[in-house]
């Protein structure tokens, strides 16, 4: 795990810097994803989830969702080619799981991924890469 300041990031996870989003690969291509640490607390205590019925193909960078917080409103948006296979209603329903539980109940969303071997190389994955992101996102926004 790696813990940078008072955020955690589990390292049997992948990162789309960019998104915030934590990404678990399961057998089959089975994408799991949800909103990081750093990316929870950006936006502070997030108040709606909204997210696209599940059953259609994505594309990267495509709107799946959005996300209503105090301080932002954000789109939510598909990590990785494929077909959108589930979206939790747990979320949708109690939005603030999202800050009280990032990589447990606040899973967003569900892709079964076109080929997660070619897609995986855009996202950061292991303690050291993860902790290099973390800490220049930190020191960006004058936290460190």
């Amino acid at each position: 795990m790696a813990k940078i300041e008072d955020f955690e990031f589990p390292d049997d996870l992948f990162y789309d810097a960019k998104e915030h989003l934590w990404l678990k690969p399961a057998t089959g291509g089975l994408i799991t994803a949800g909103i990081d640490a750093g990316g929870q607390n950006a936006l502070g205590d997030v108040v709606y989830v909204q997210l696209t019925p599940a059953g259609r193909r994505v594309a990267p960078g495509e709107a799946i969702g959005s996300v209503e917080a105090e301080k932002m409103v954000r789109p939510l948006l598909a990590p990785v080619a494929g077909m959108l296979r589930e979206v939790n209603p747990a979320v949708v329903a109690a939005p603030r799981l999202v800050n009280s539980d990032p990589y447990g109940a606040a899973w967003l969303f569900r892709i079964e991924a076109d080929d997660w071997d070619l897609q995986r190389g855009r996202f950061l994955h292991g303690h050291e890469a993860v902790a290099v992101w973390v800490k220049a996102e930190l020191a960006a926004h004058g936290r460190t």
